[in-house]
């Protein structure tokens, strides 16, 4: 049998994609989930994800791309973020700002990162894992400045760079794998693998059993009302994973 993680990526981003969450783990389409605890329906994600008994499943998805950060100094630096204060995800689109920042840009995105760590905490989530919004977790140019913080504030698990492909540019290998050799010798818990539905369903069932596998999702409901992975019906995505004997009950494996 391959363990399977299922995450619900985006908690707490708006109702549409809560209520998609909730359902998700009510029909044991996923296992997990990950909050954006920057993102203005993240309170009501963390009262939802309580009253439904799924809290304990809950995790960070750090976010320096999308909504307003916690952090006042983020603000001002214009590859982060808007004249209004807004993140505008410019350094997640440009390759050298991914590889390289200024040093006052990392004590900004330093702050930002702690500020986000310490509201999943305020929450009291006992996942600890950690995530992000865009995989901005795997860029260079942050991932030295988070693994100090999650090891000061005791997170269990971290995902992994997505590797679930059966052709990889040479040079994005070299760095997915030097990226995820560093977590693994950290200590922190990752899967084995990690990639997207469509990622797994292109891989045509070349997945060994006795595996760890991490499934990205991204529940919400279409104009239809249809819950659906961005475009996908988790129905189908749920039928794929079935086919690879992957999905039995919900599956915690940090615990």
């Amino acid at each position: 049998m391959i363990r399977a993680i299922i995450n619900g990526d985006d908690f707490g981003i708006s109702e549409n994609v809560n209520e998609a969450v909730r359902e998700c783990f009510e029909r044991r389409l996923i296992t997990n989930t990950t909050l954006m605890v920057n993102m203005p329906f993240a309170d009501e994600a963390v009262e939802m994800a309580e009253k439904c008994g799924f809290a304990e499943a809950v995790g960070l998805h750090l976010n320096l791309t999308s909504g307003y950060p916690l952090t006042e100094d983020i603000r001002r630096e214009p590859r982060f973020c808007r004249k209004n204060g807004s993140f505008n995800a410019y350094f997640q689109k440009h390759l050298m700002s991914r590889l390289v920042i200024s040093p006052r840009e990392k004590k900004a995105v330093a702050r930002e990162i702690e500020a986000q760590i310490r509201k999943y905490y305020s929450y009291g989530l006992p996942e600890k894992h950690l995530d992000s919004h865009h995989h901005v977790h795997t860029d260079a140019s942050v991932i030295d400045l988070l693994l100090p913080l999650i090891k000061r504030y005791s997170f269990r698990s971290v995902r992994l760079s997505r590797n679930l492909f059966l052709k990889m540019n040479p040079l994005k290998r070299v760095y997915k794998s030097a990226y995820n050799g560093k977590l693994k010798r950290s200590g922190l818990n990752t899967a084995d693998l990690f990639g997207s539905y469509r990622d797994l369903s292109a891989m045509n069932g070349c997945i060994k059993d006795d595996v760890l596998l991490e499934v990205m999702v991204h529940p919400m409901y279409d104009e239809a009302g249809t819950l659906v992975d961005t475009n996908v019906p988790m129905e189908r995505v749920k039928e794929l994973l079935n086919s690879l004997n992957a999905v039995g009950q919900p599956y915690y494996p940090f615990d």
